[in-house]
């Protein structure tokens, strides 16, 4: 699923590529990923214009004149694409908007878990507030985590993931955050001092940015919003490392299931 540094990536994109286009038509063969229904959401958005293109948690915003906001989550596969438009379909096209200036945005998603959503400014500001506070934001101090994380007995990879507690963390940075804090992802979050904390945080953001840098990862499905493979997975530190040397000790990365999930880490560096 993309993470933070992806949906950011995309982000970034969509604001050089898409704002202050007119929306002209939209079309859909996947009806329950539009949402409340094509109609509504087709009347609501003719003929507006894109004004701003956002980000919250794993969120992609699309802020048009008309105040309406249409939200789009990726969830596993989903991929967010501009293209001409006499440019061949997309492979998994569910969703065509076709936009002033010879552009068109598709939506595209192998597993058809990702949605369309039309909201309008309260009723994001709603959907919003539910999710944590955001790594880059000033919210994101020591004593946010510290109260988030003496809450909870839950594995602290489990809680990283959480986004009702933090914003936009997924498997992948999680993983690799807690290799770089040199944290167990299996170890209670209310068991985590000060020290730990903070070199938590640190990590966090430095990996966050790492994904940022290299356009995010793509060992999966994700694509950026040109169709272009992301880079980061080339600079995992455990993430899909299982058996491999660990880069500080030379020992071997271990993988876990930890709520479900694969989970990859050093036992001899991570206590």
């Amino acid at each position: 699923m993309p993470e933070l540094p992806e949906v950011e990536t995309i982000k970034r994109d969509l604001t050089k590529l898409i704002v202050d286009k007119k929306i002209l038509d939209i079309k859909t063969d996947s009806v329950k990923q539009v949402q409340p229904s094509l109609g509504v959401v087709k009347k609501a958005v003719m003929g507006t214009t894109i004004k701003k293109i956002g980000r919250r948690a794993k969120l992609l915003q699309v802020f048009l004149s008309n105040g309406k906001i249409l939200v789009v989550h990726l969830k596993l596969t989903g991929r967010l694409l501009v293209r001409d438009k006499n440019d061949p379909q997309d492979d998994w096209q569910r969703v065509l908007i076709t936009l002033s200036g010879g552009k068109e945005l598709r939506f595209c998603d192998l597993r058809k878990f990702g949605w369309i959503k039309l909201l309008d400014a309260r009723s994001w500001t709603l959907e919003a507030e539910k999710f944590g506070p955001e790594p880059f934001s000033k919210e994101f101090t020591i004593i946010c985590l510290k109260k988030i994380f003496s809450k909870t007995r839950r594995a602290i990879k489990i809680v990283l993931m959480d986004q009702n507690k933090i914003a936009g963390i997924g498997n992948i940075y999680a993983s690799e955050a807690l290799f770089l804090a040199k944290i167990d992802p299996r170890k209670s979050a209310k068991q985590l001092g000060n020290q730990a904390i903070e070199q938590l945080k640190k990590a966090i953001i430095k990996v966050l940015k790492a994904g940022i840098k290299y356009r995010g990862a793509s060992d999966h499905d994700y694509l950026d919003a040109l169709g272009q493979k992301g880079s980061y997975q080339d600079h995992f530190l455990v993430y899909g490392r299982e058996g491999k040397k660990c880069f500080d000790c030379k020992g071997k990365v271990a993988k876990i299931k930890l709520s479900g999930r694969g989970t990859y880490f050093c036992p001899k560096c991570q206590k």
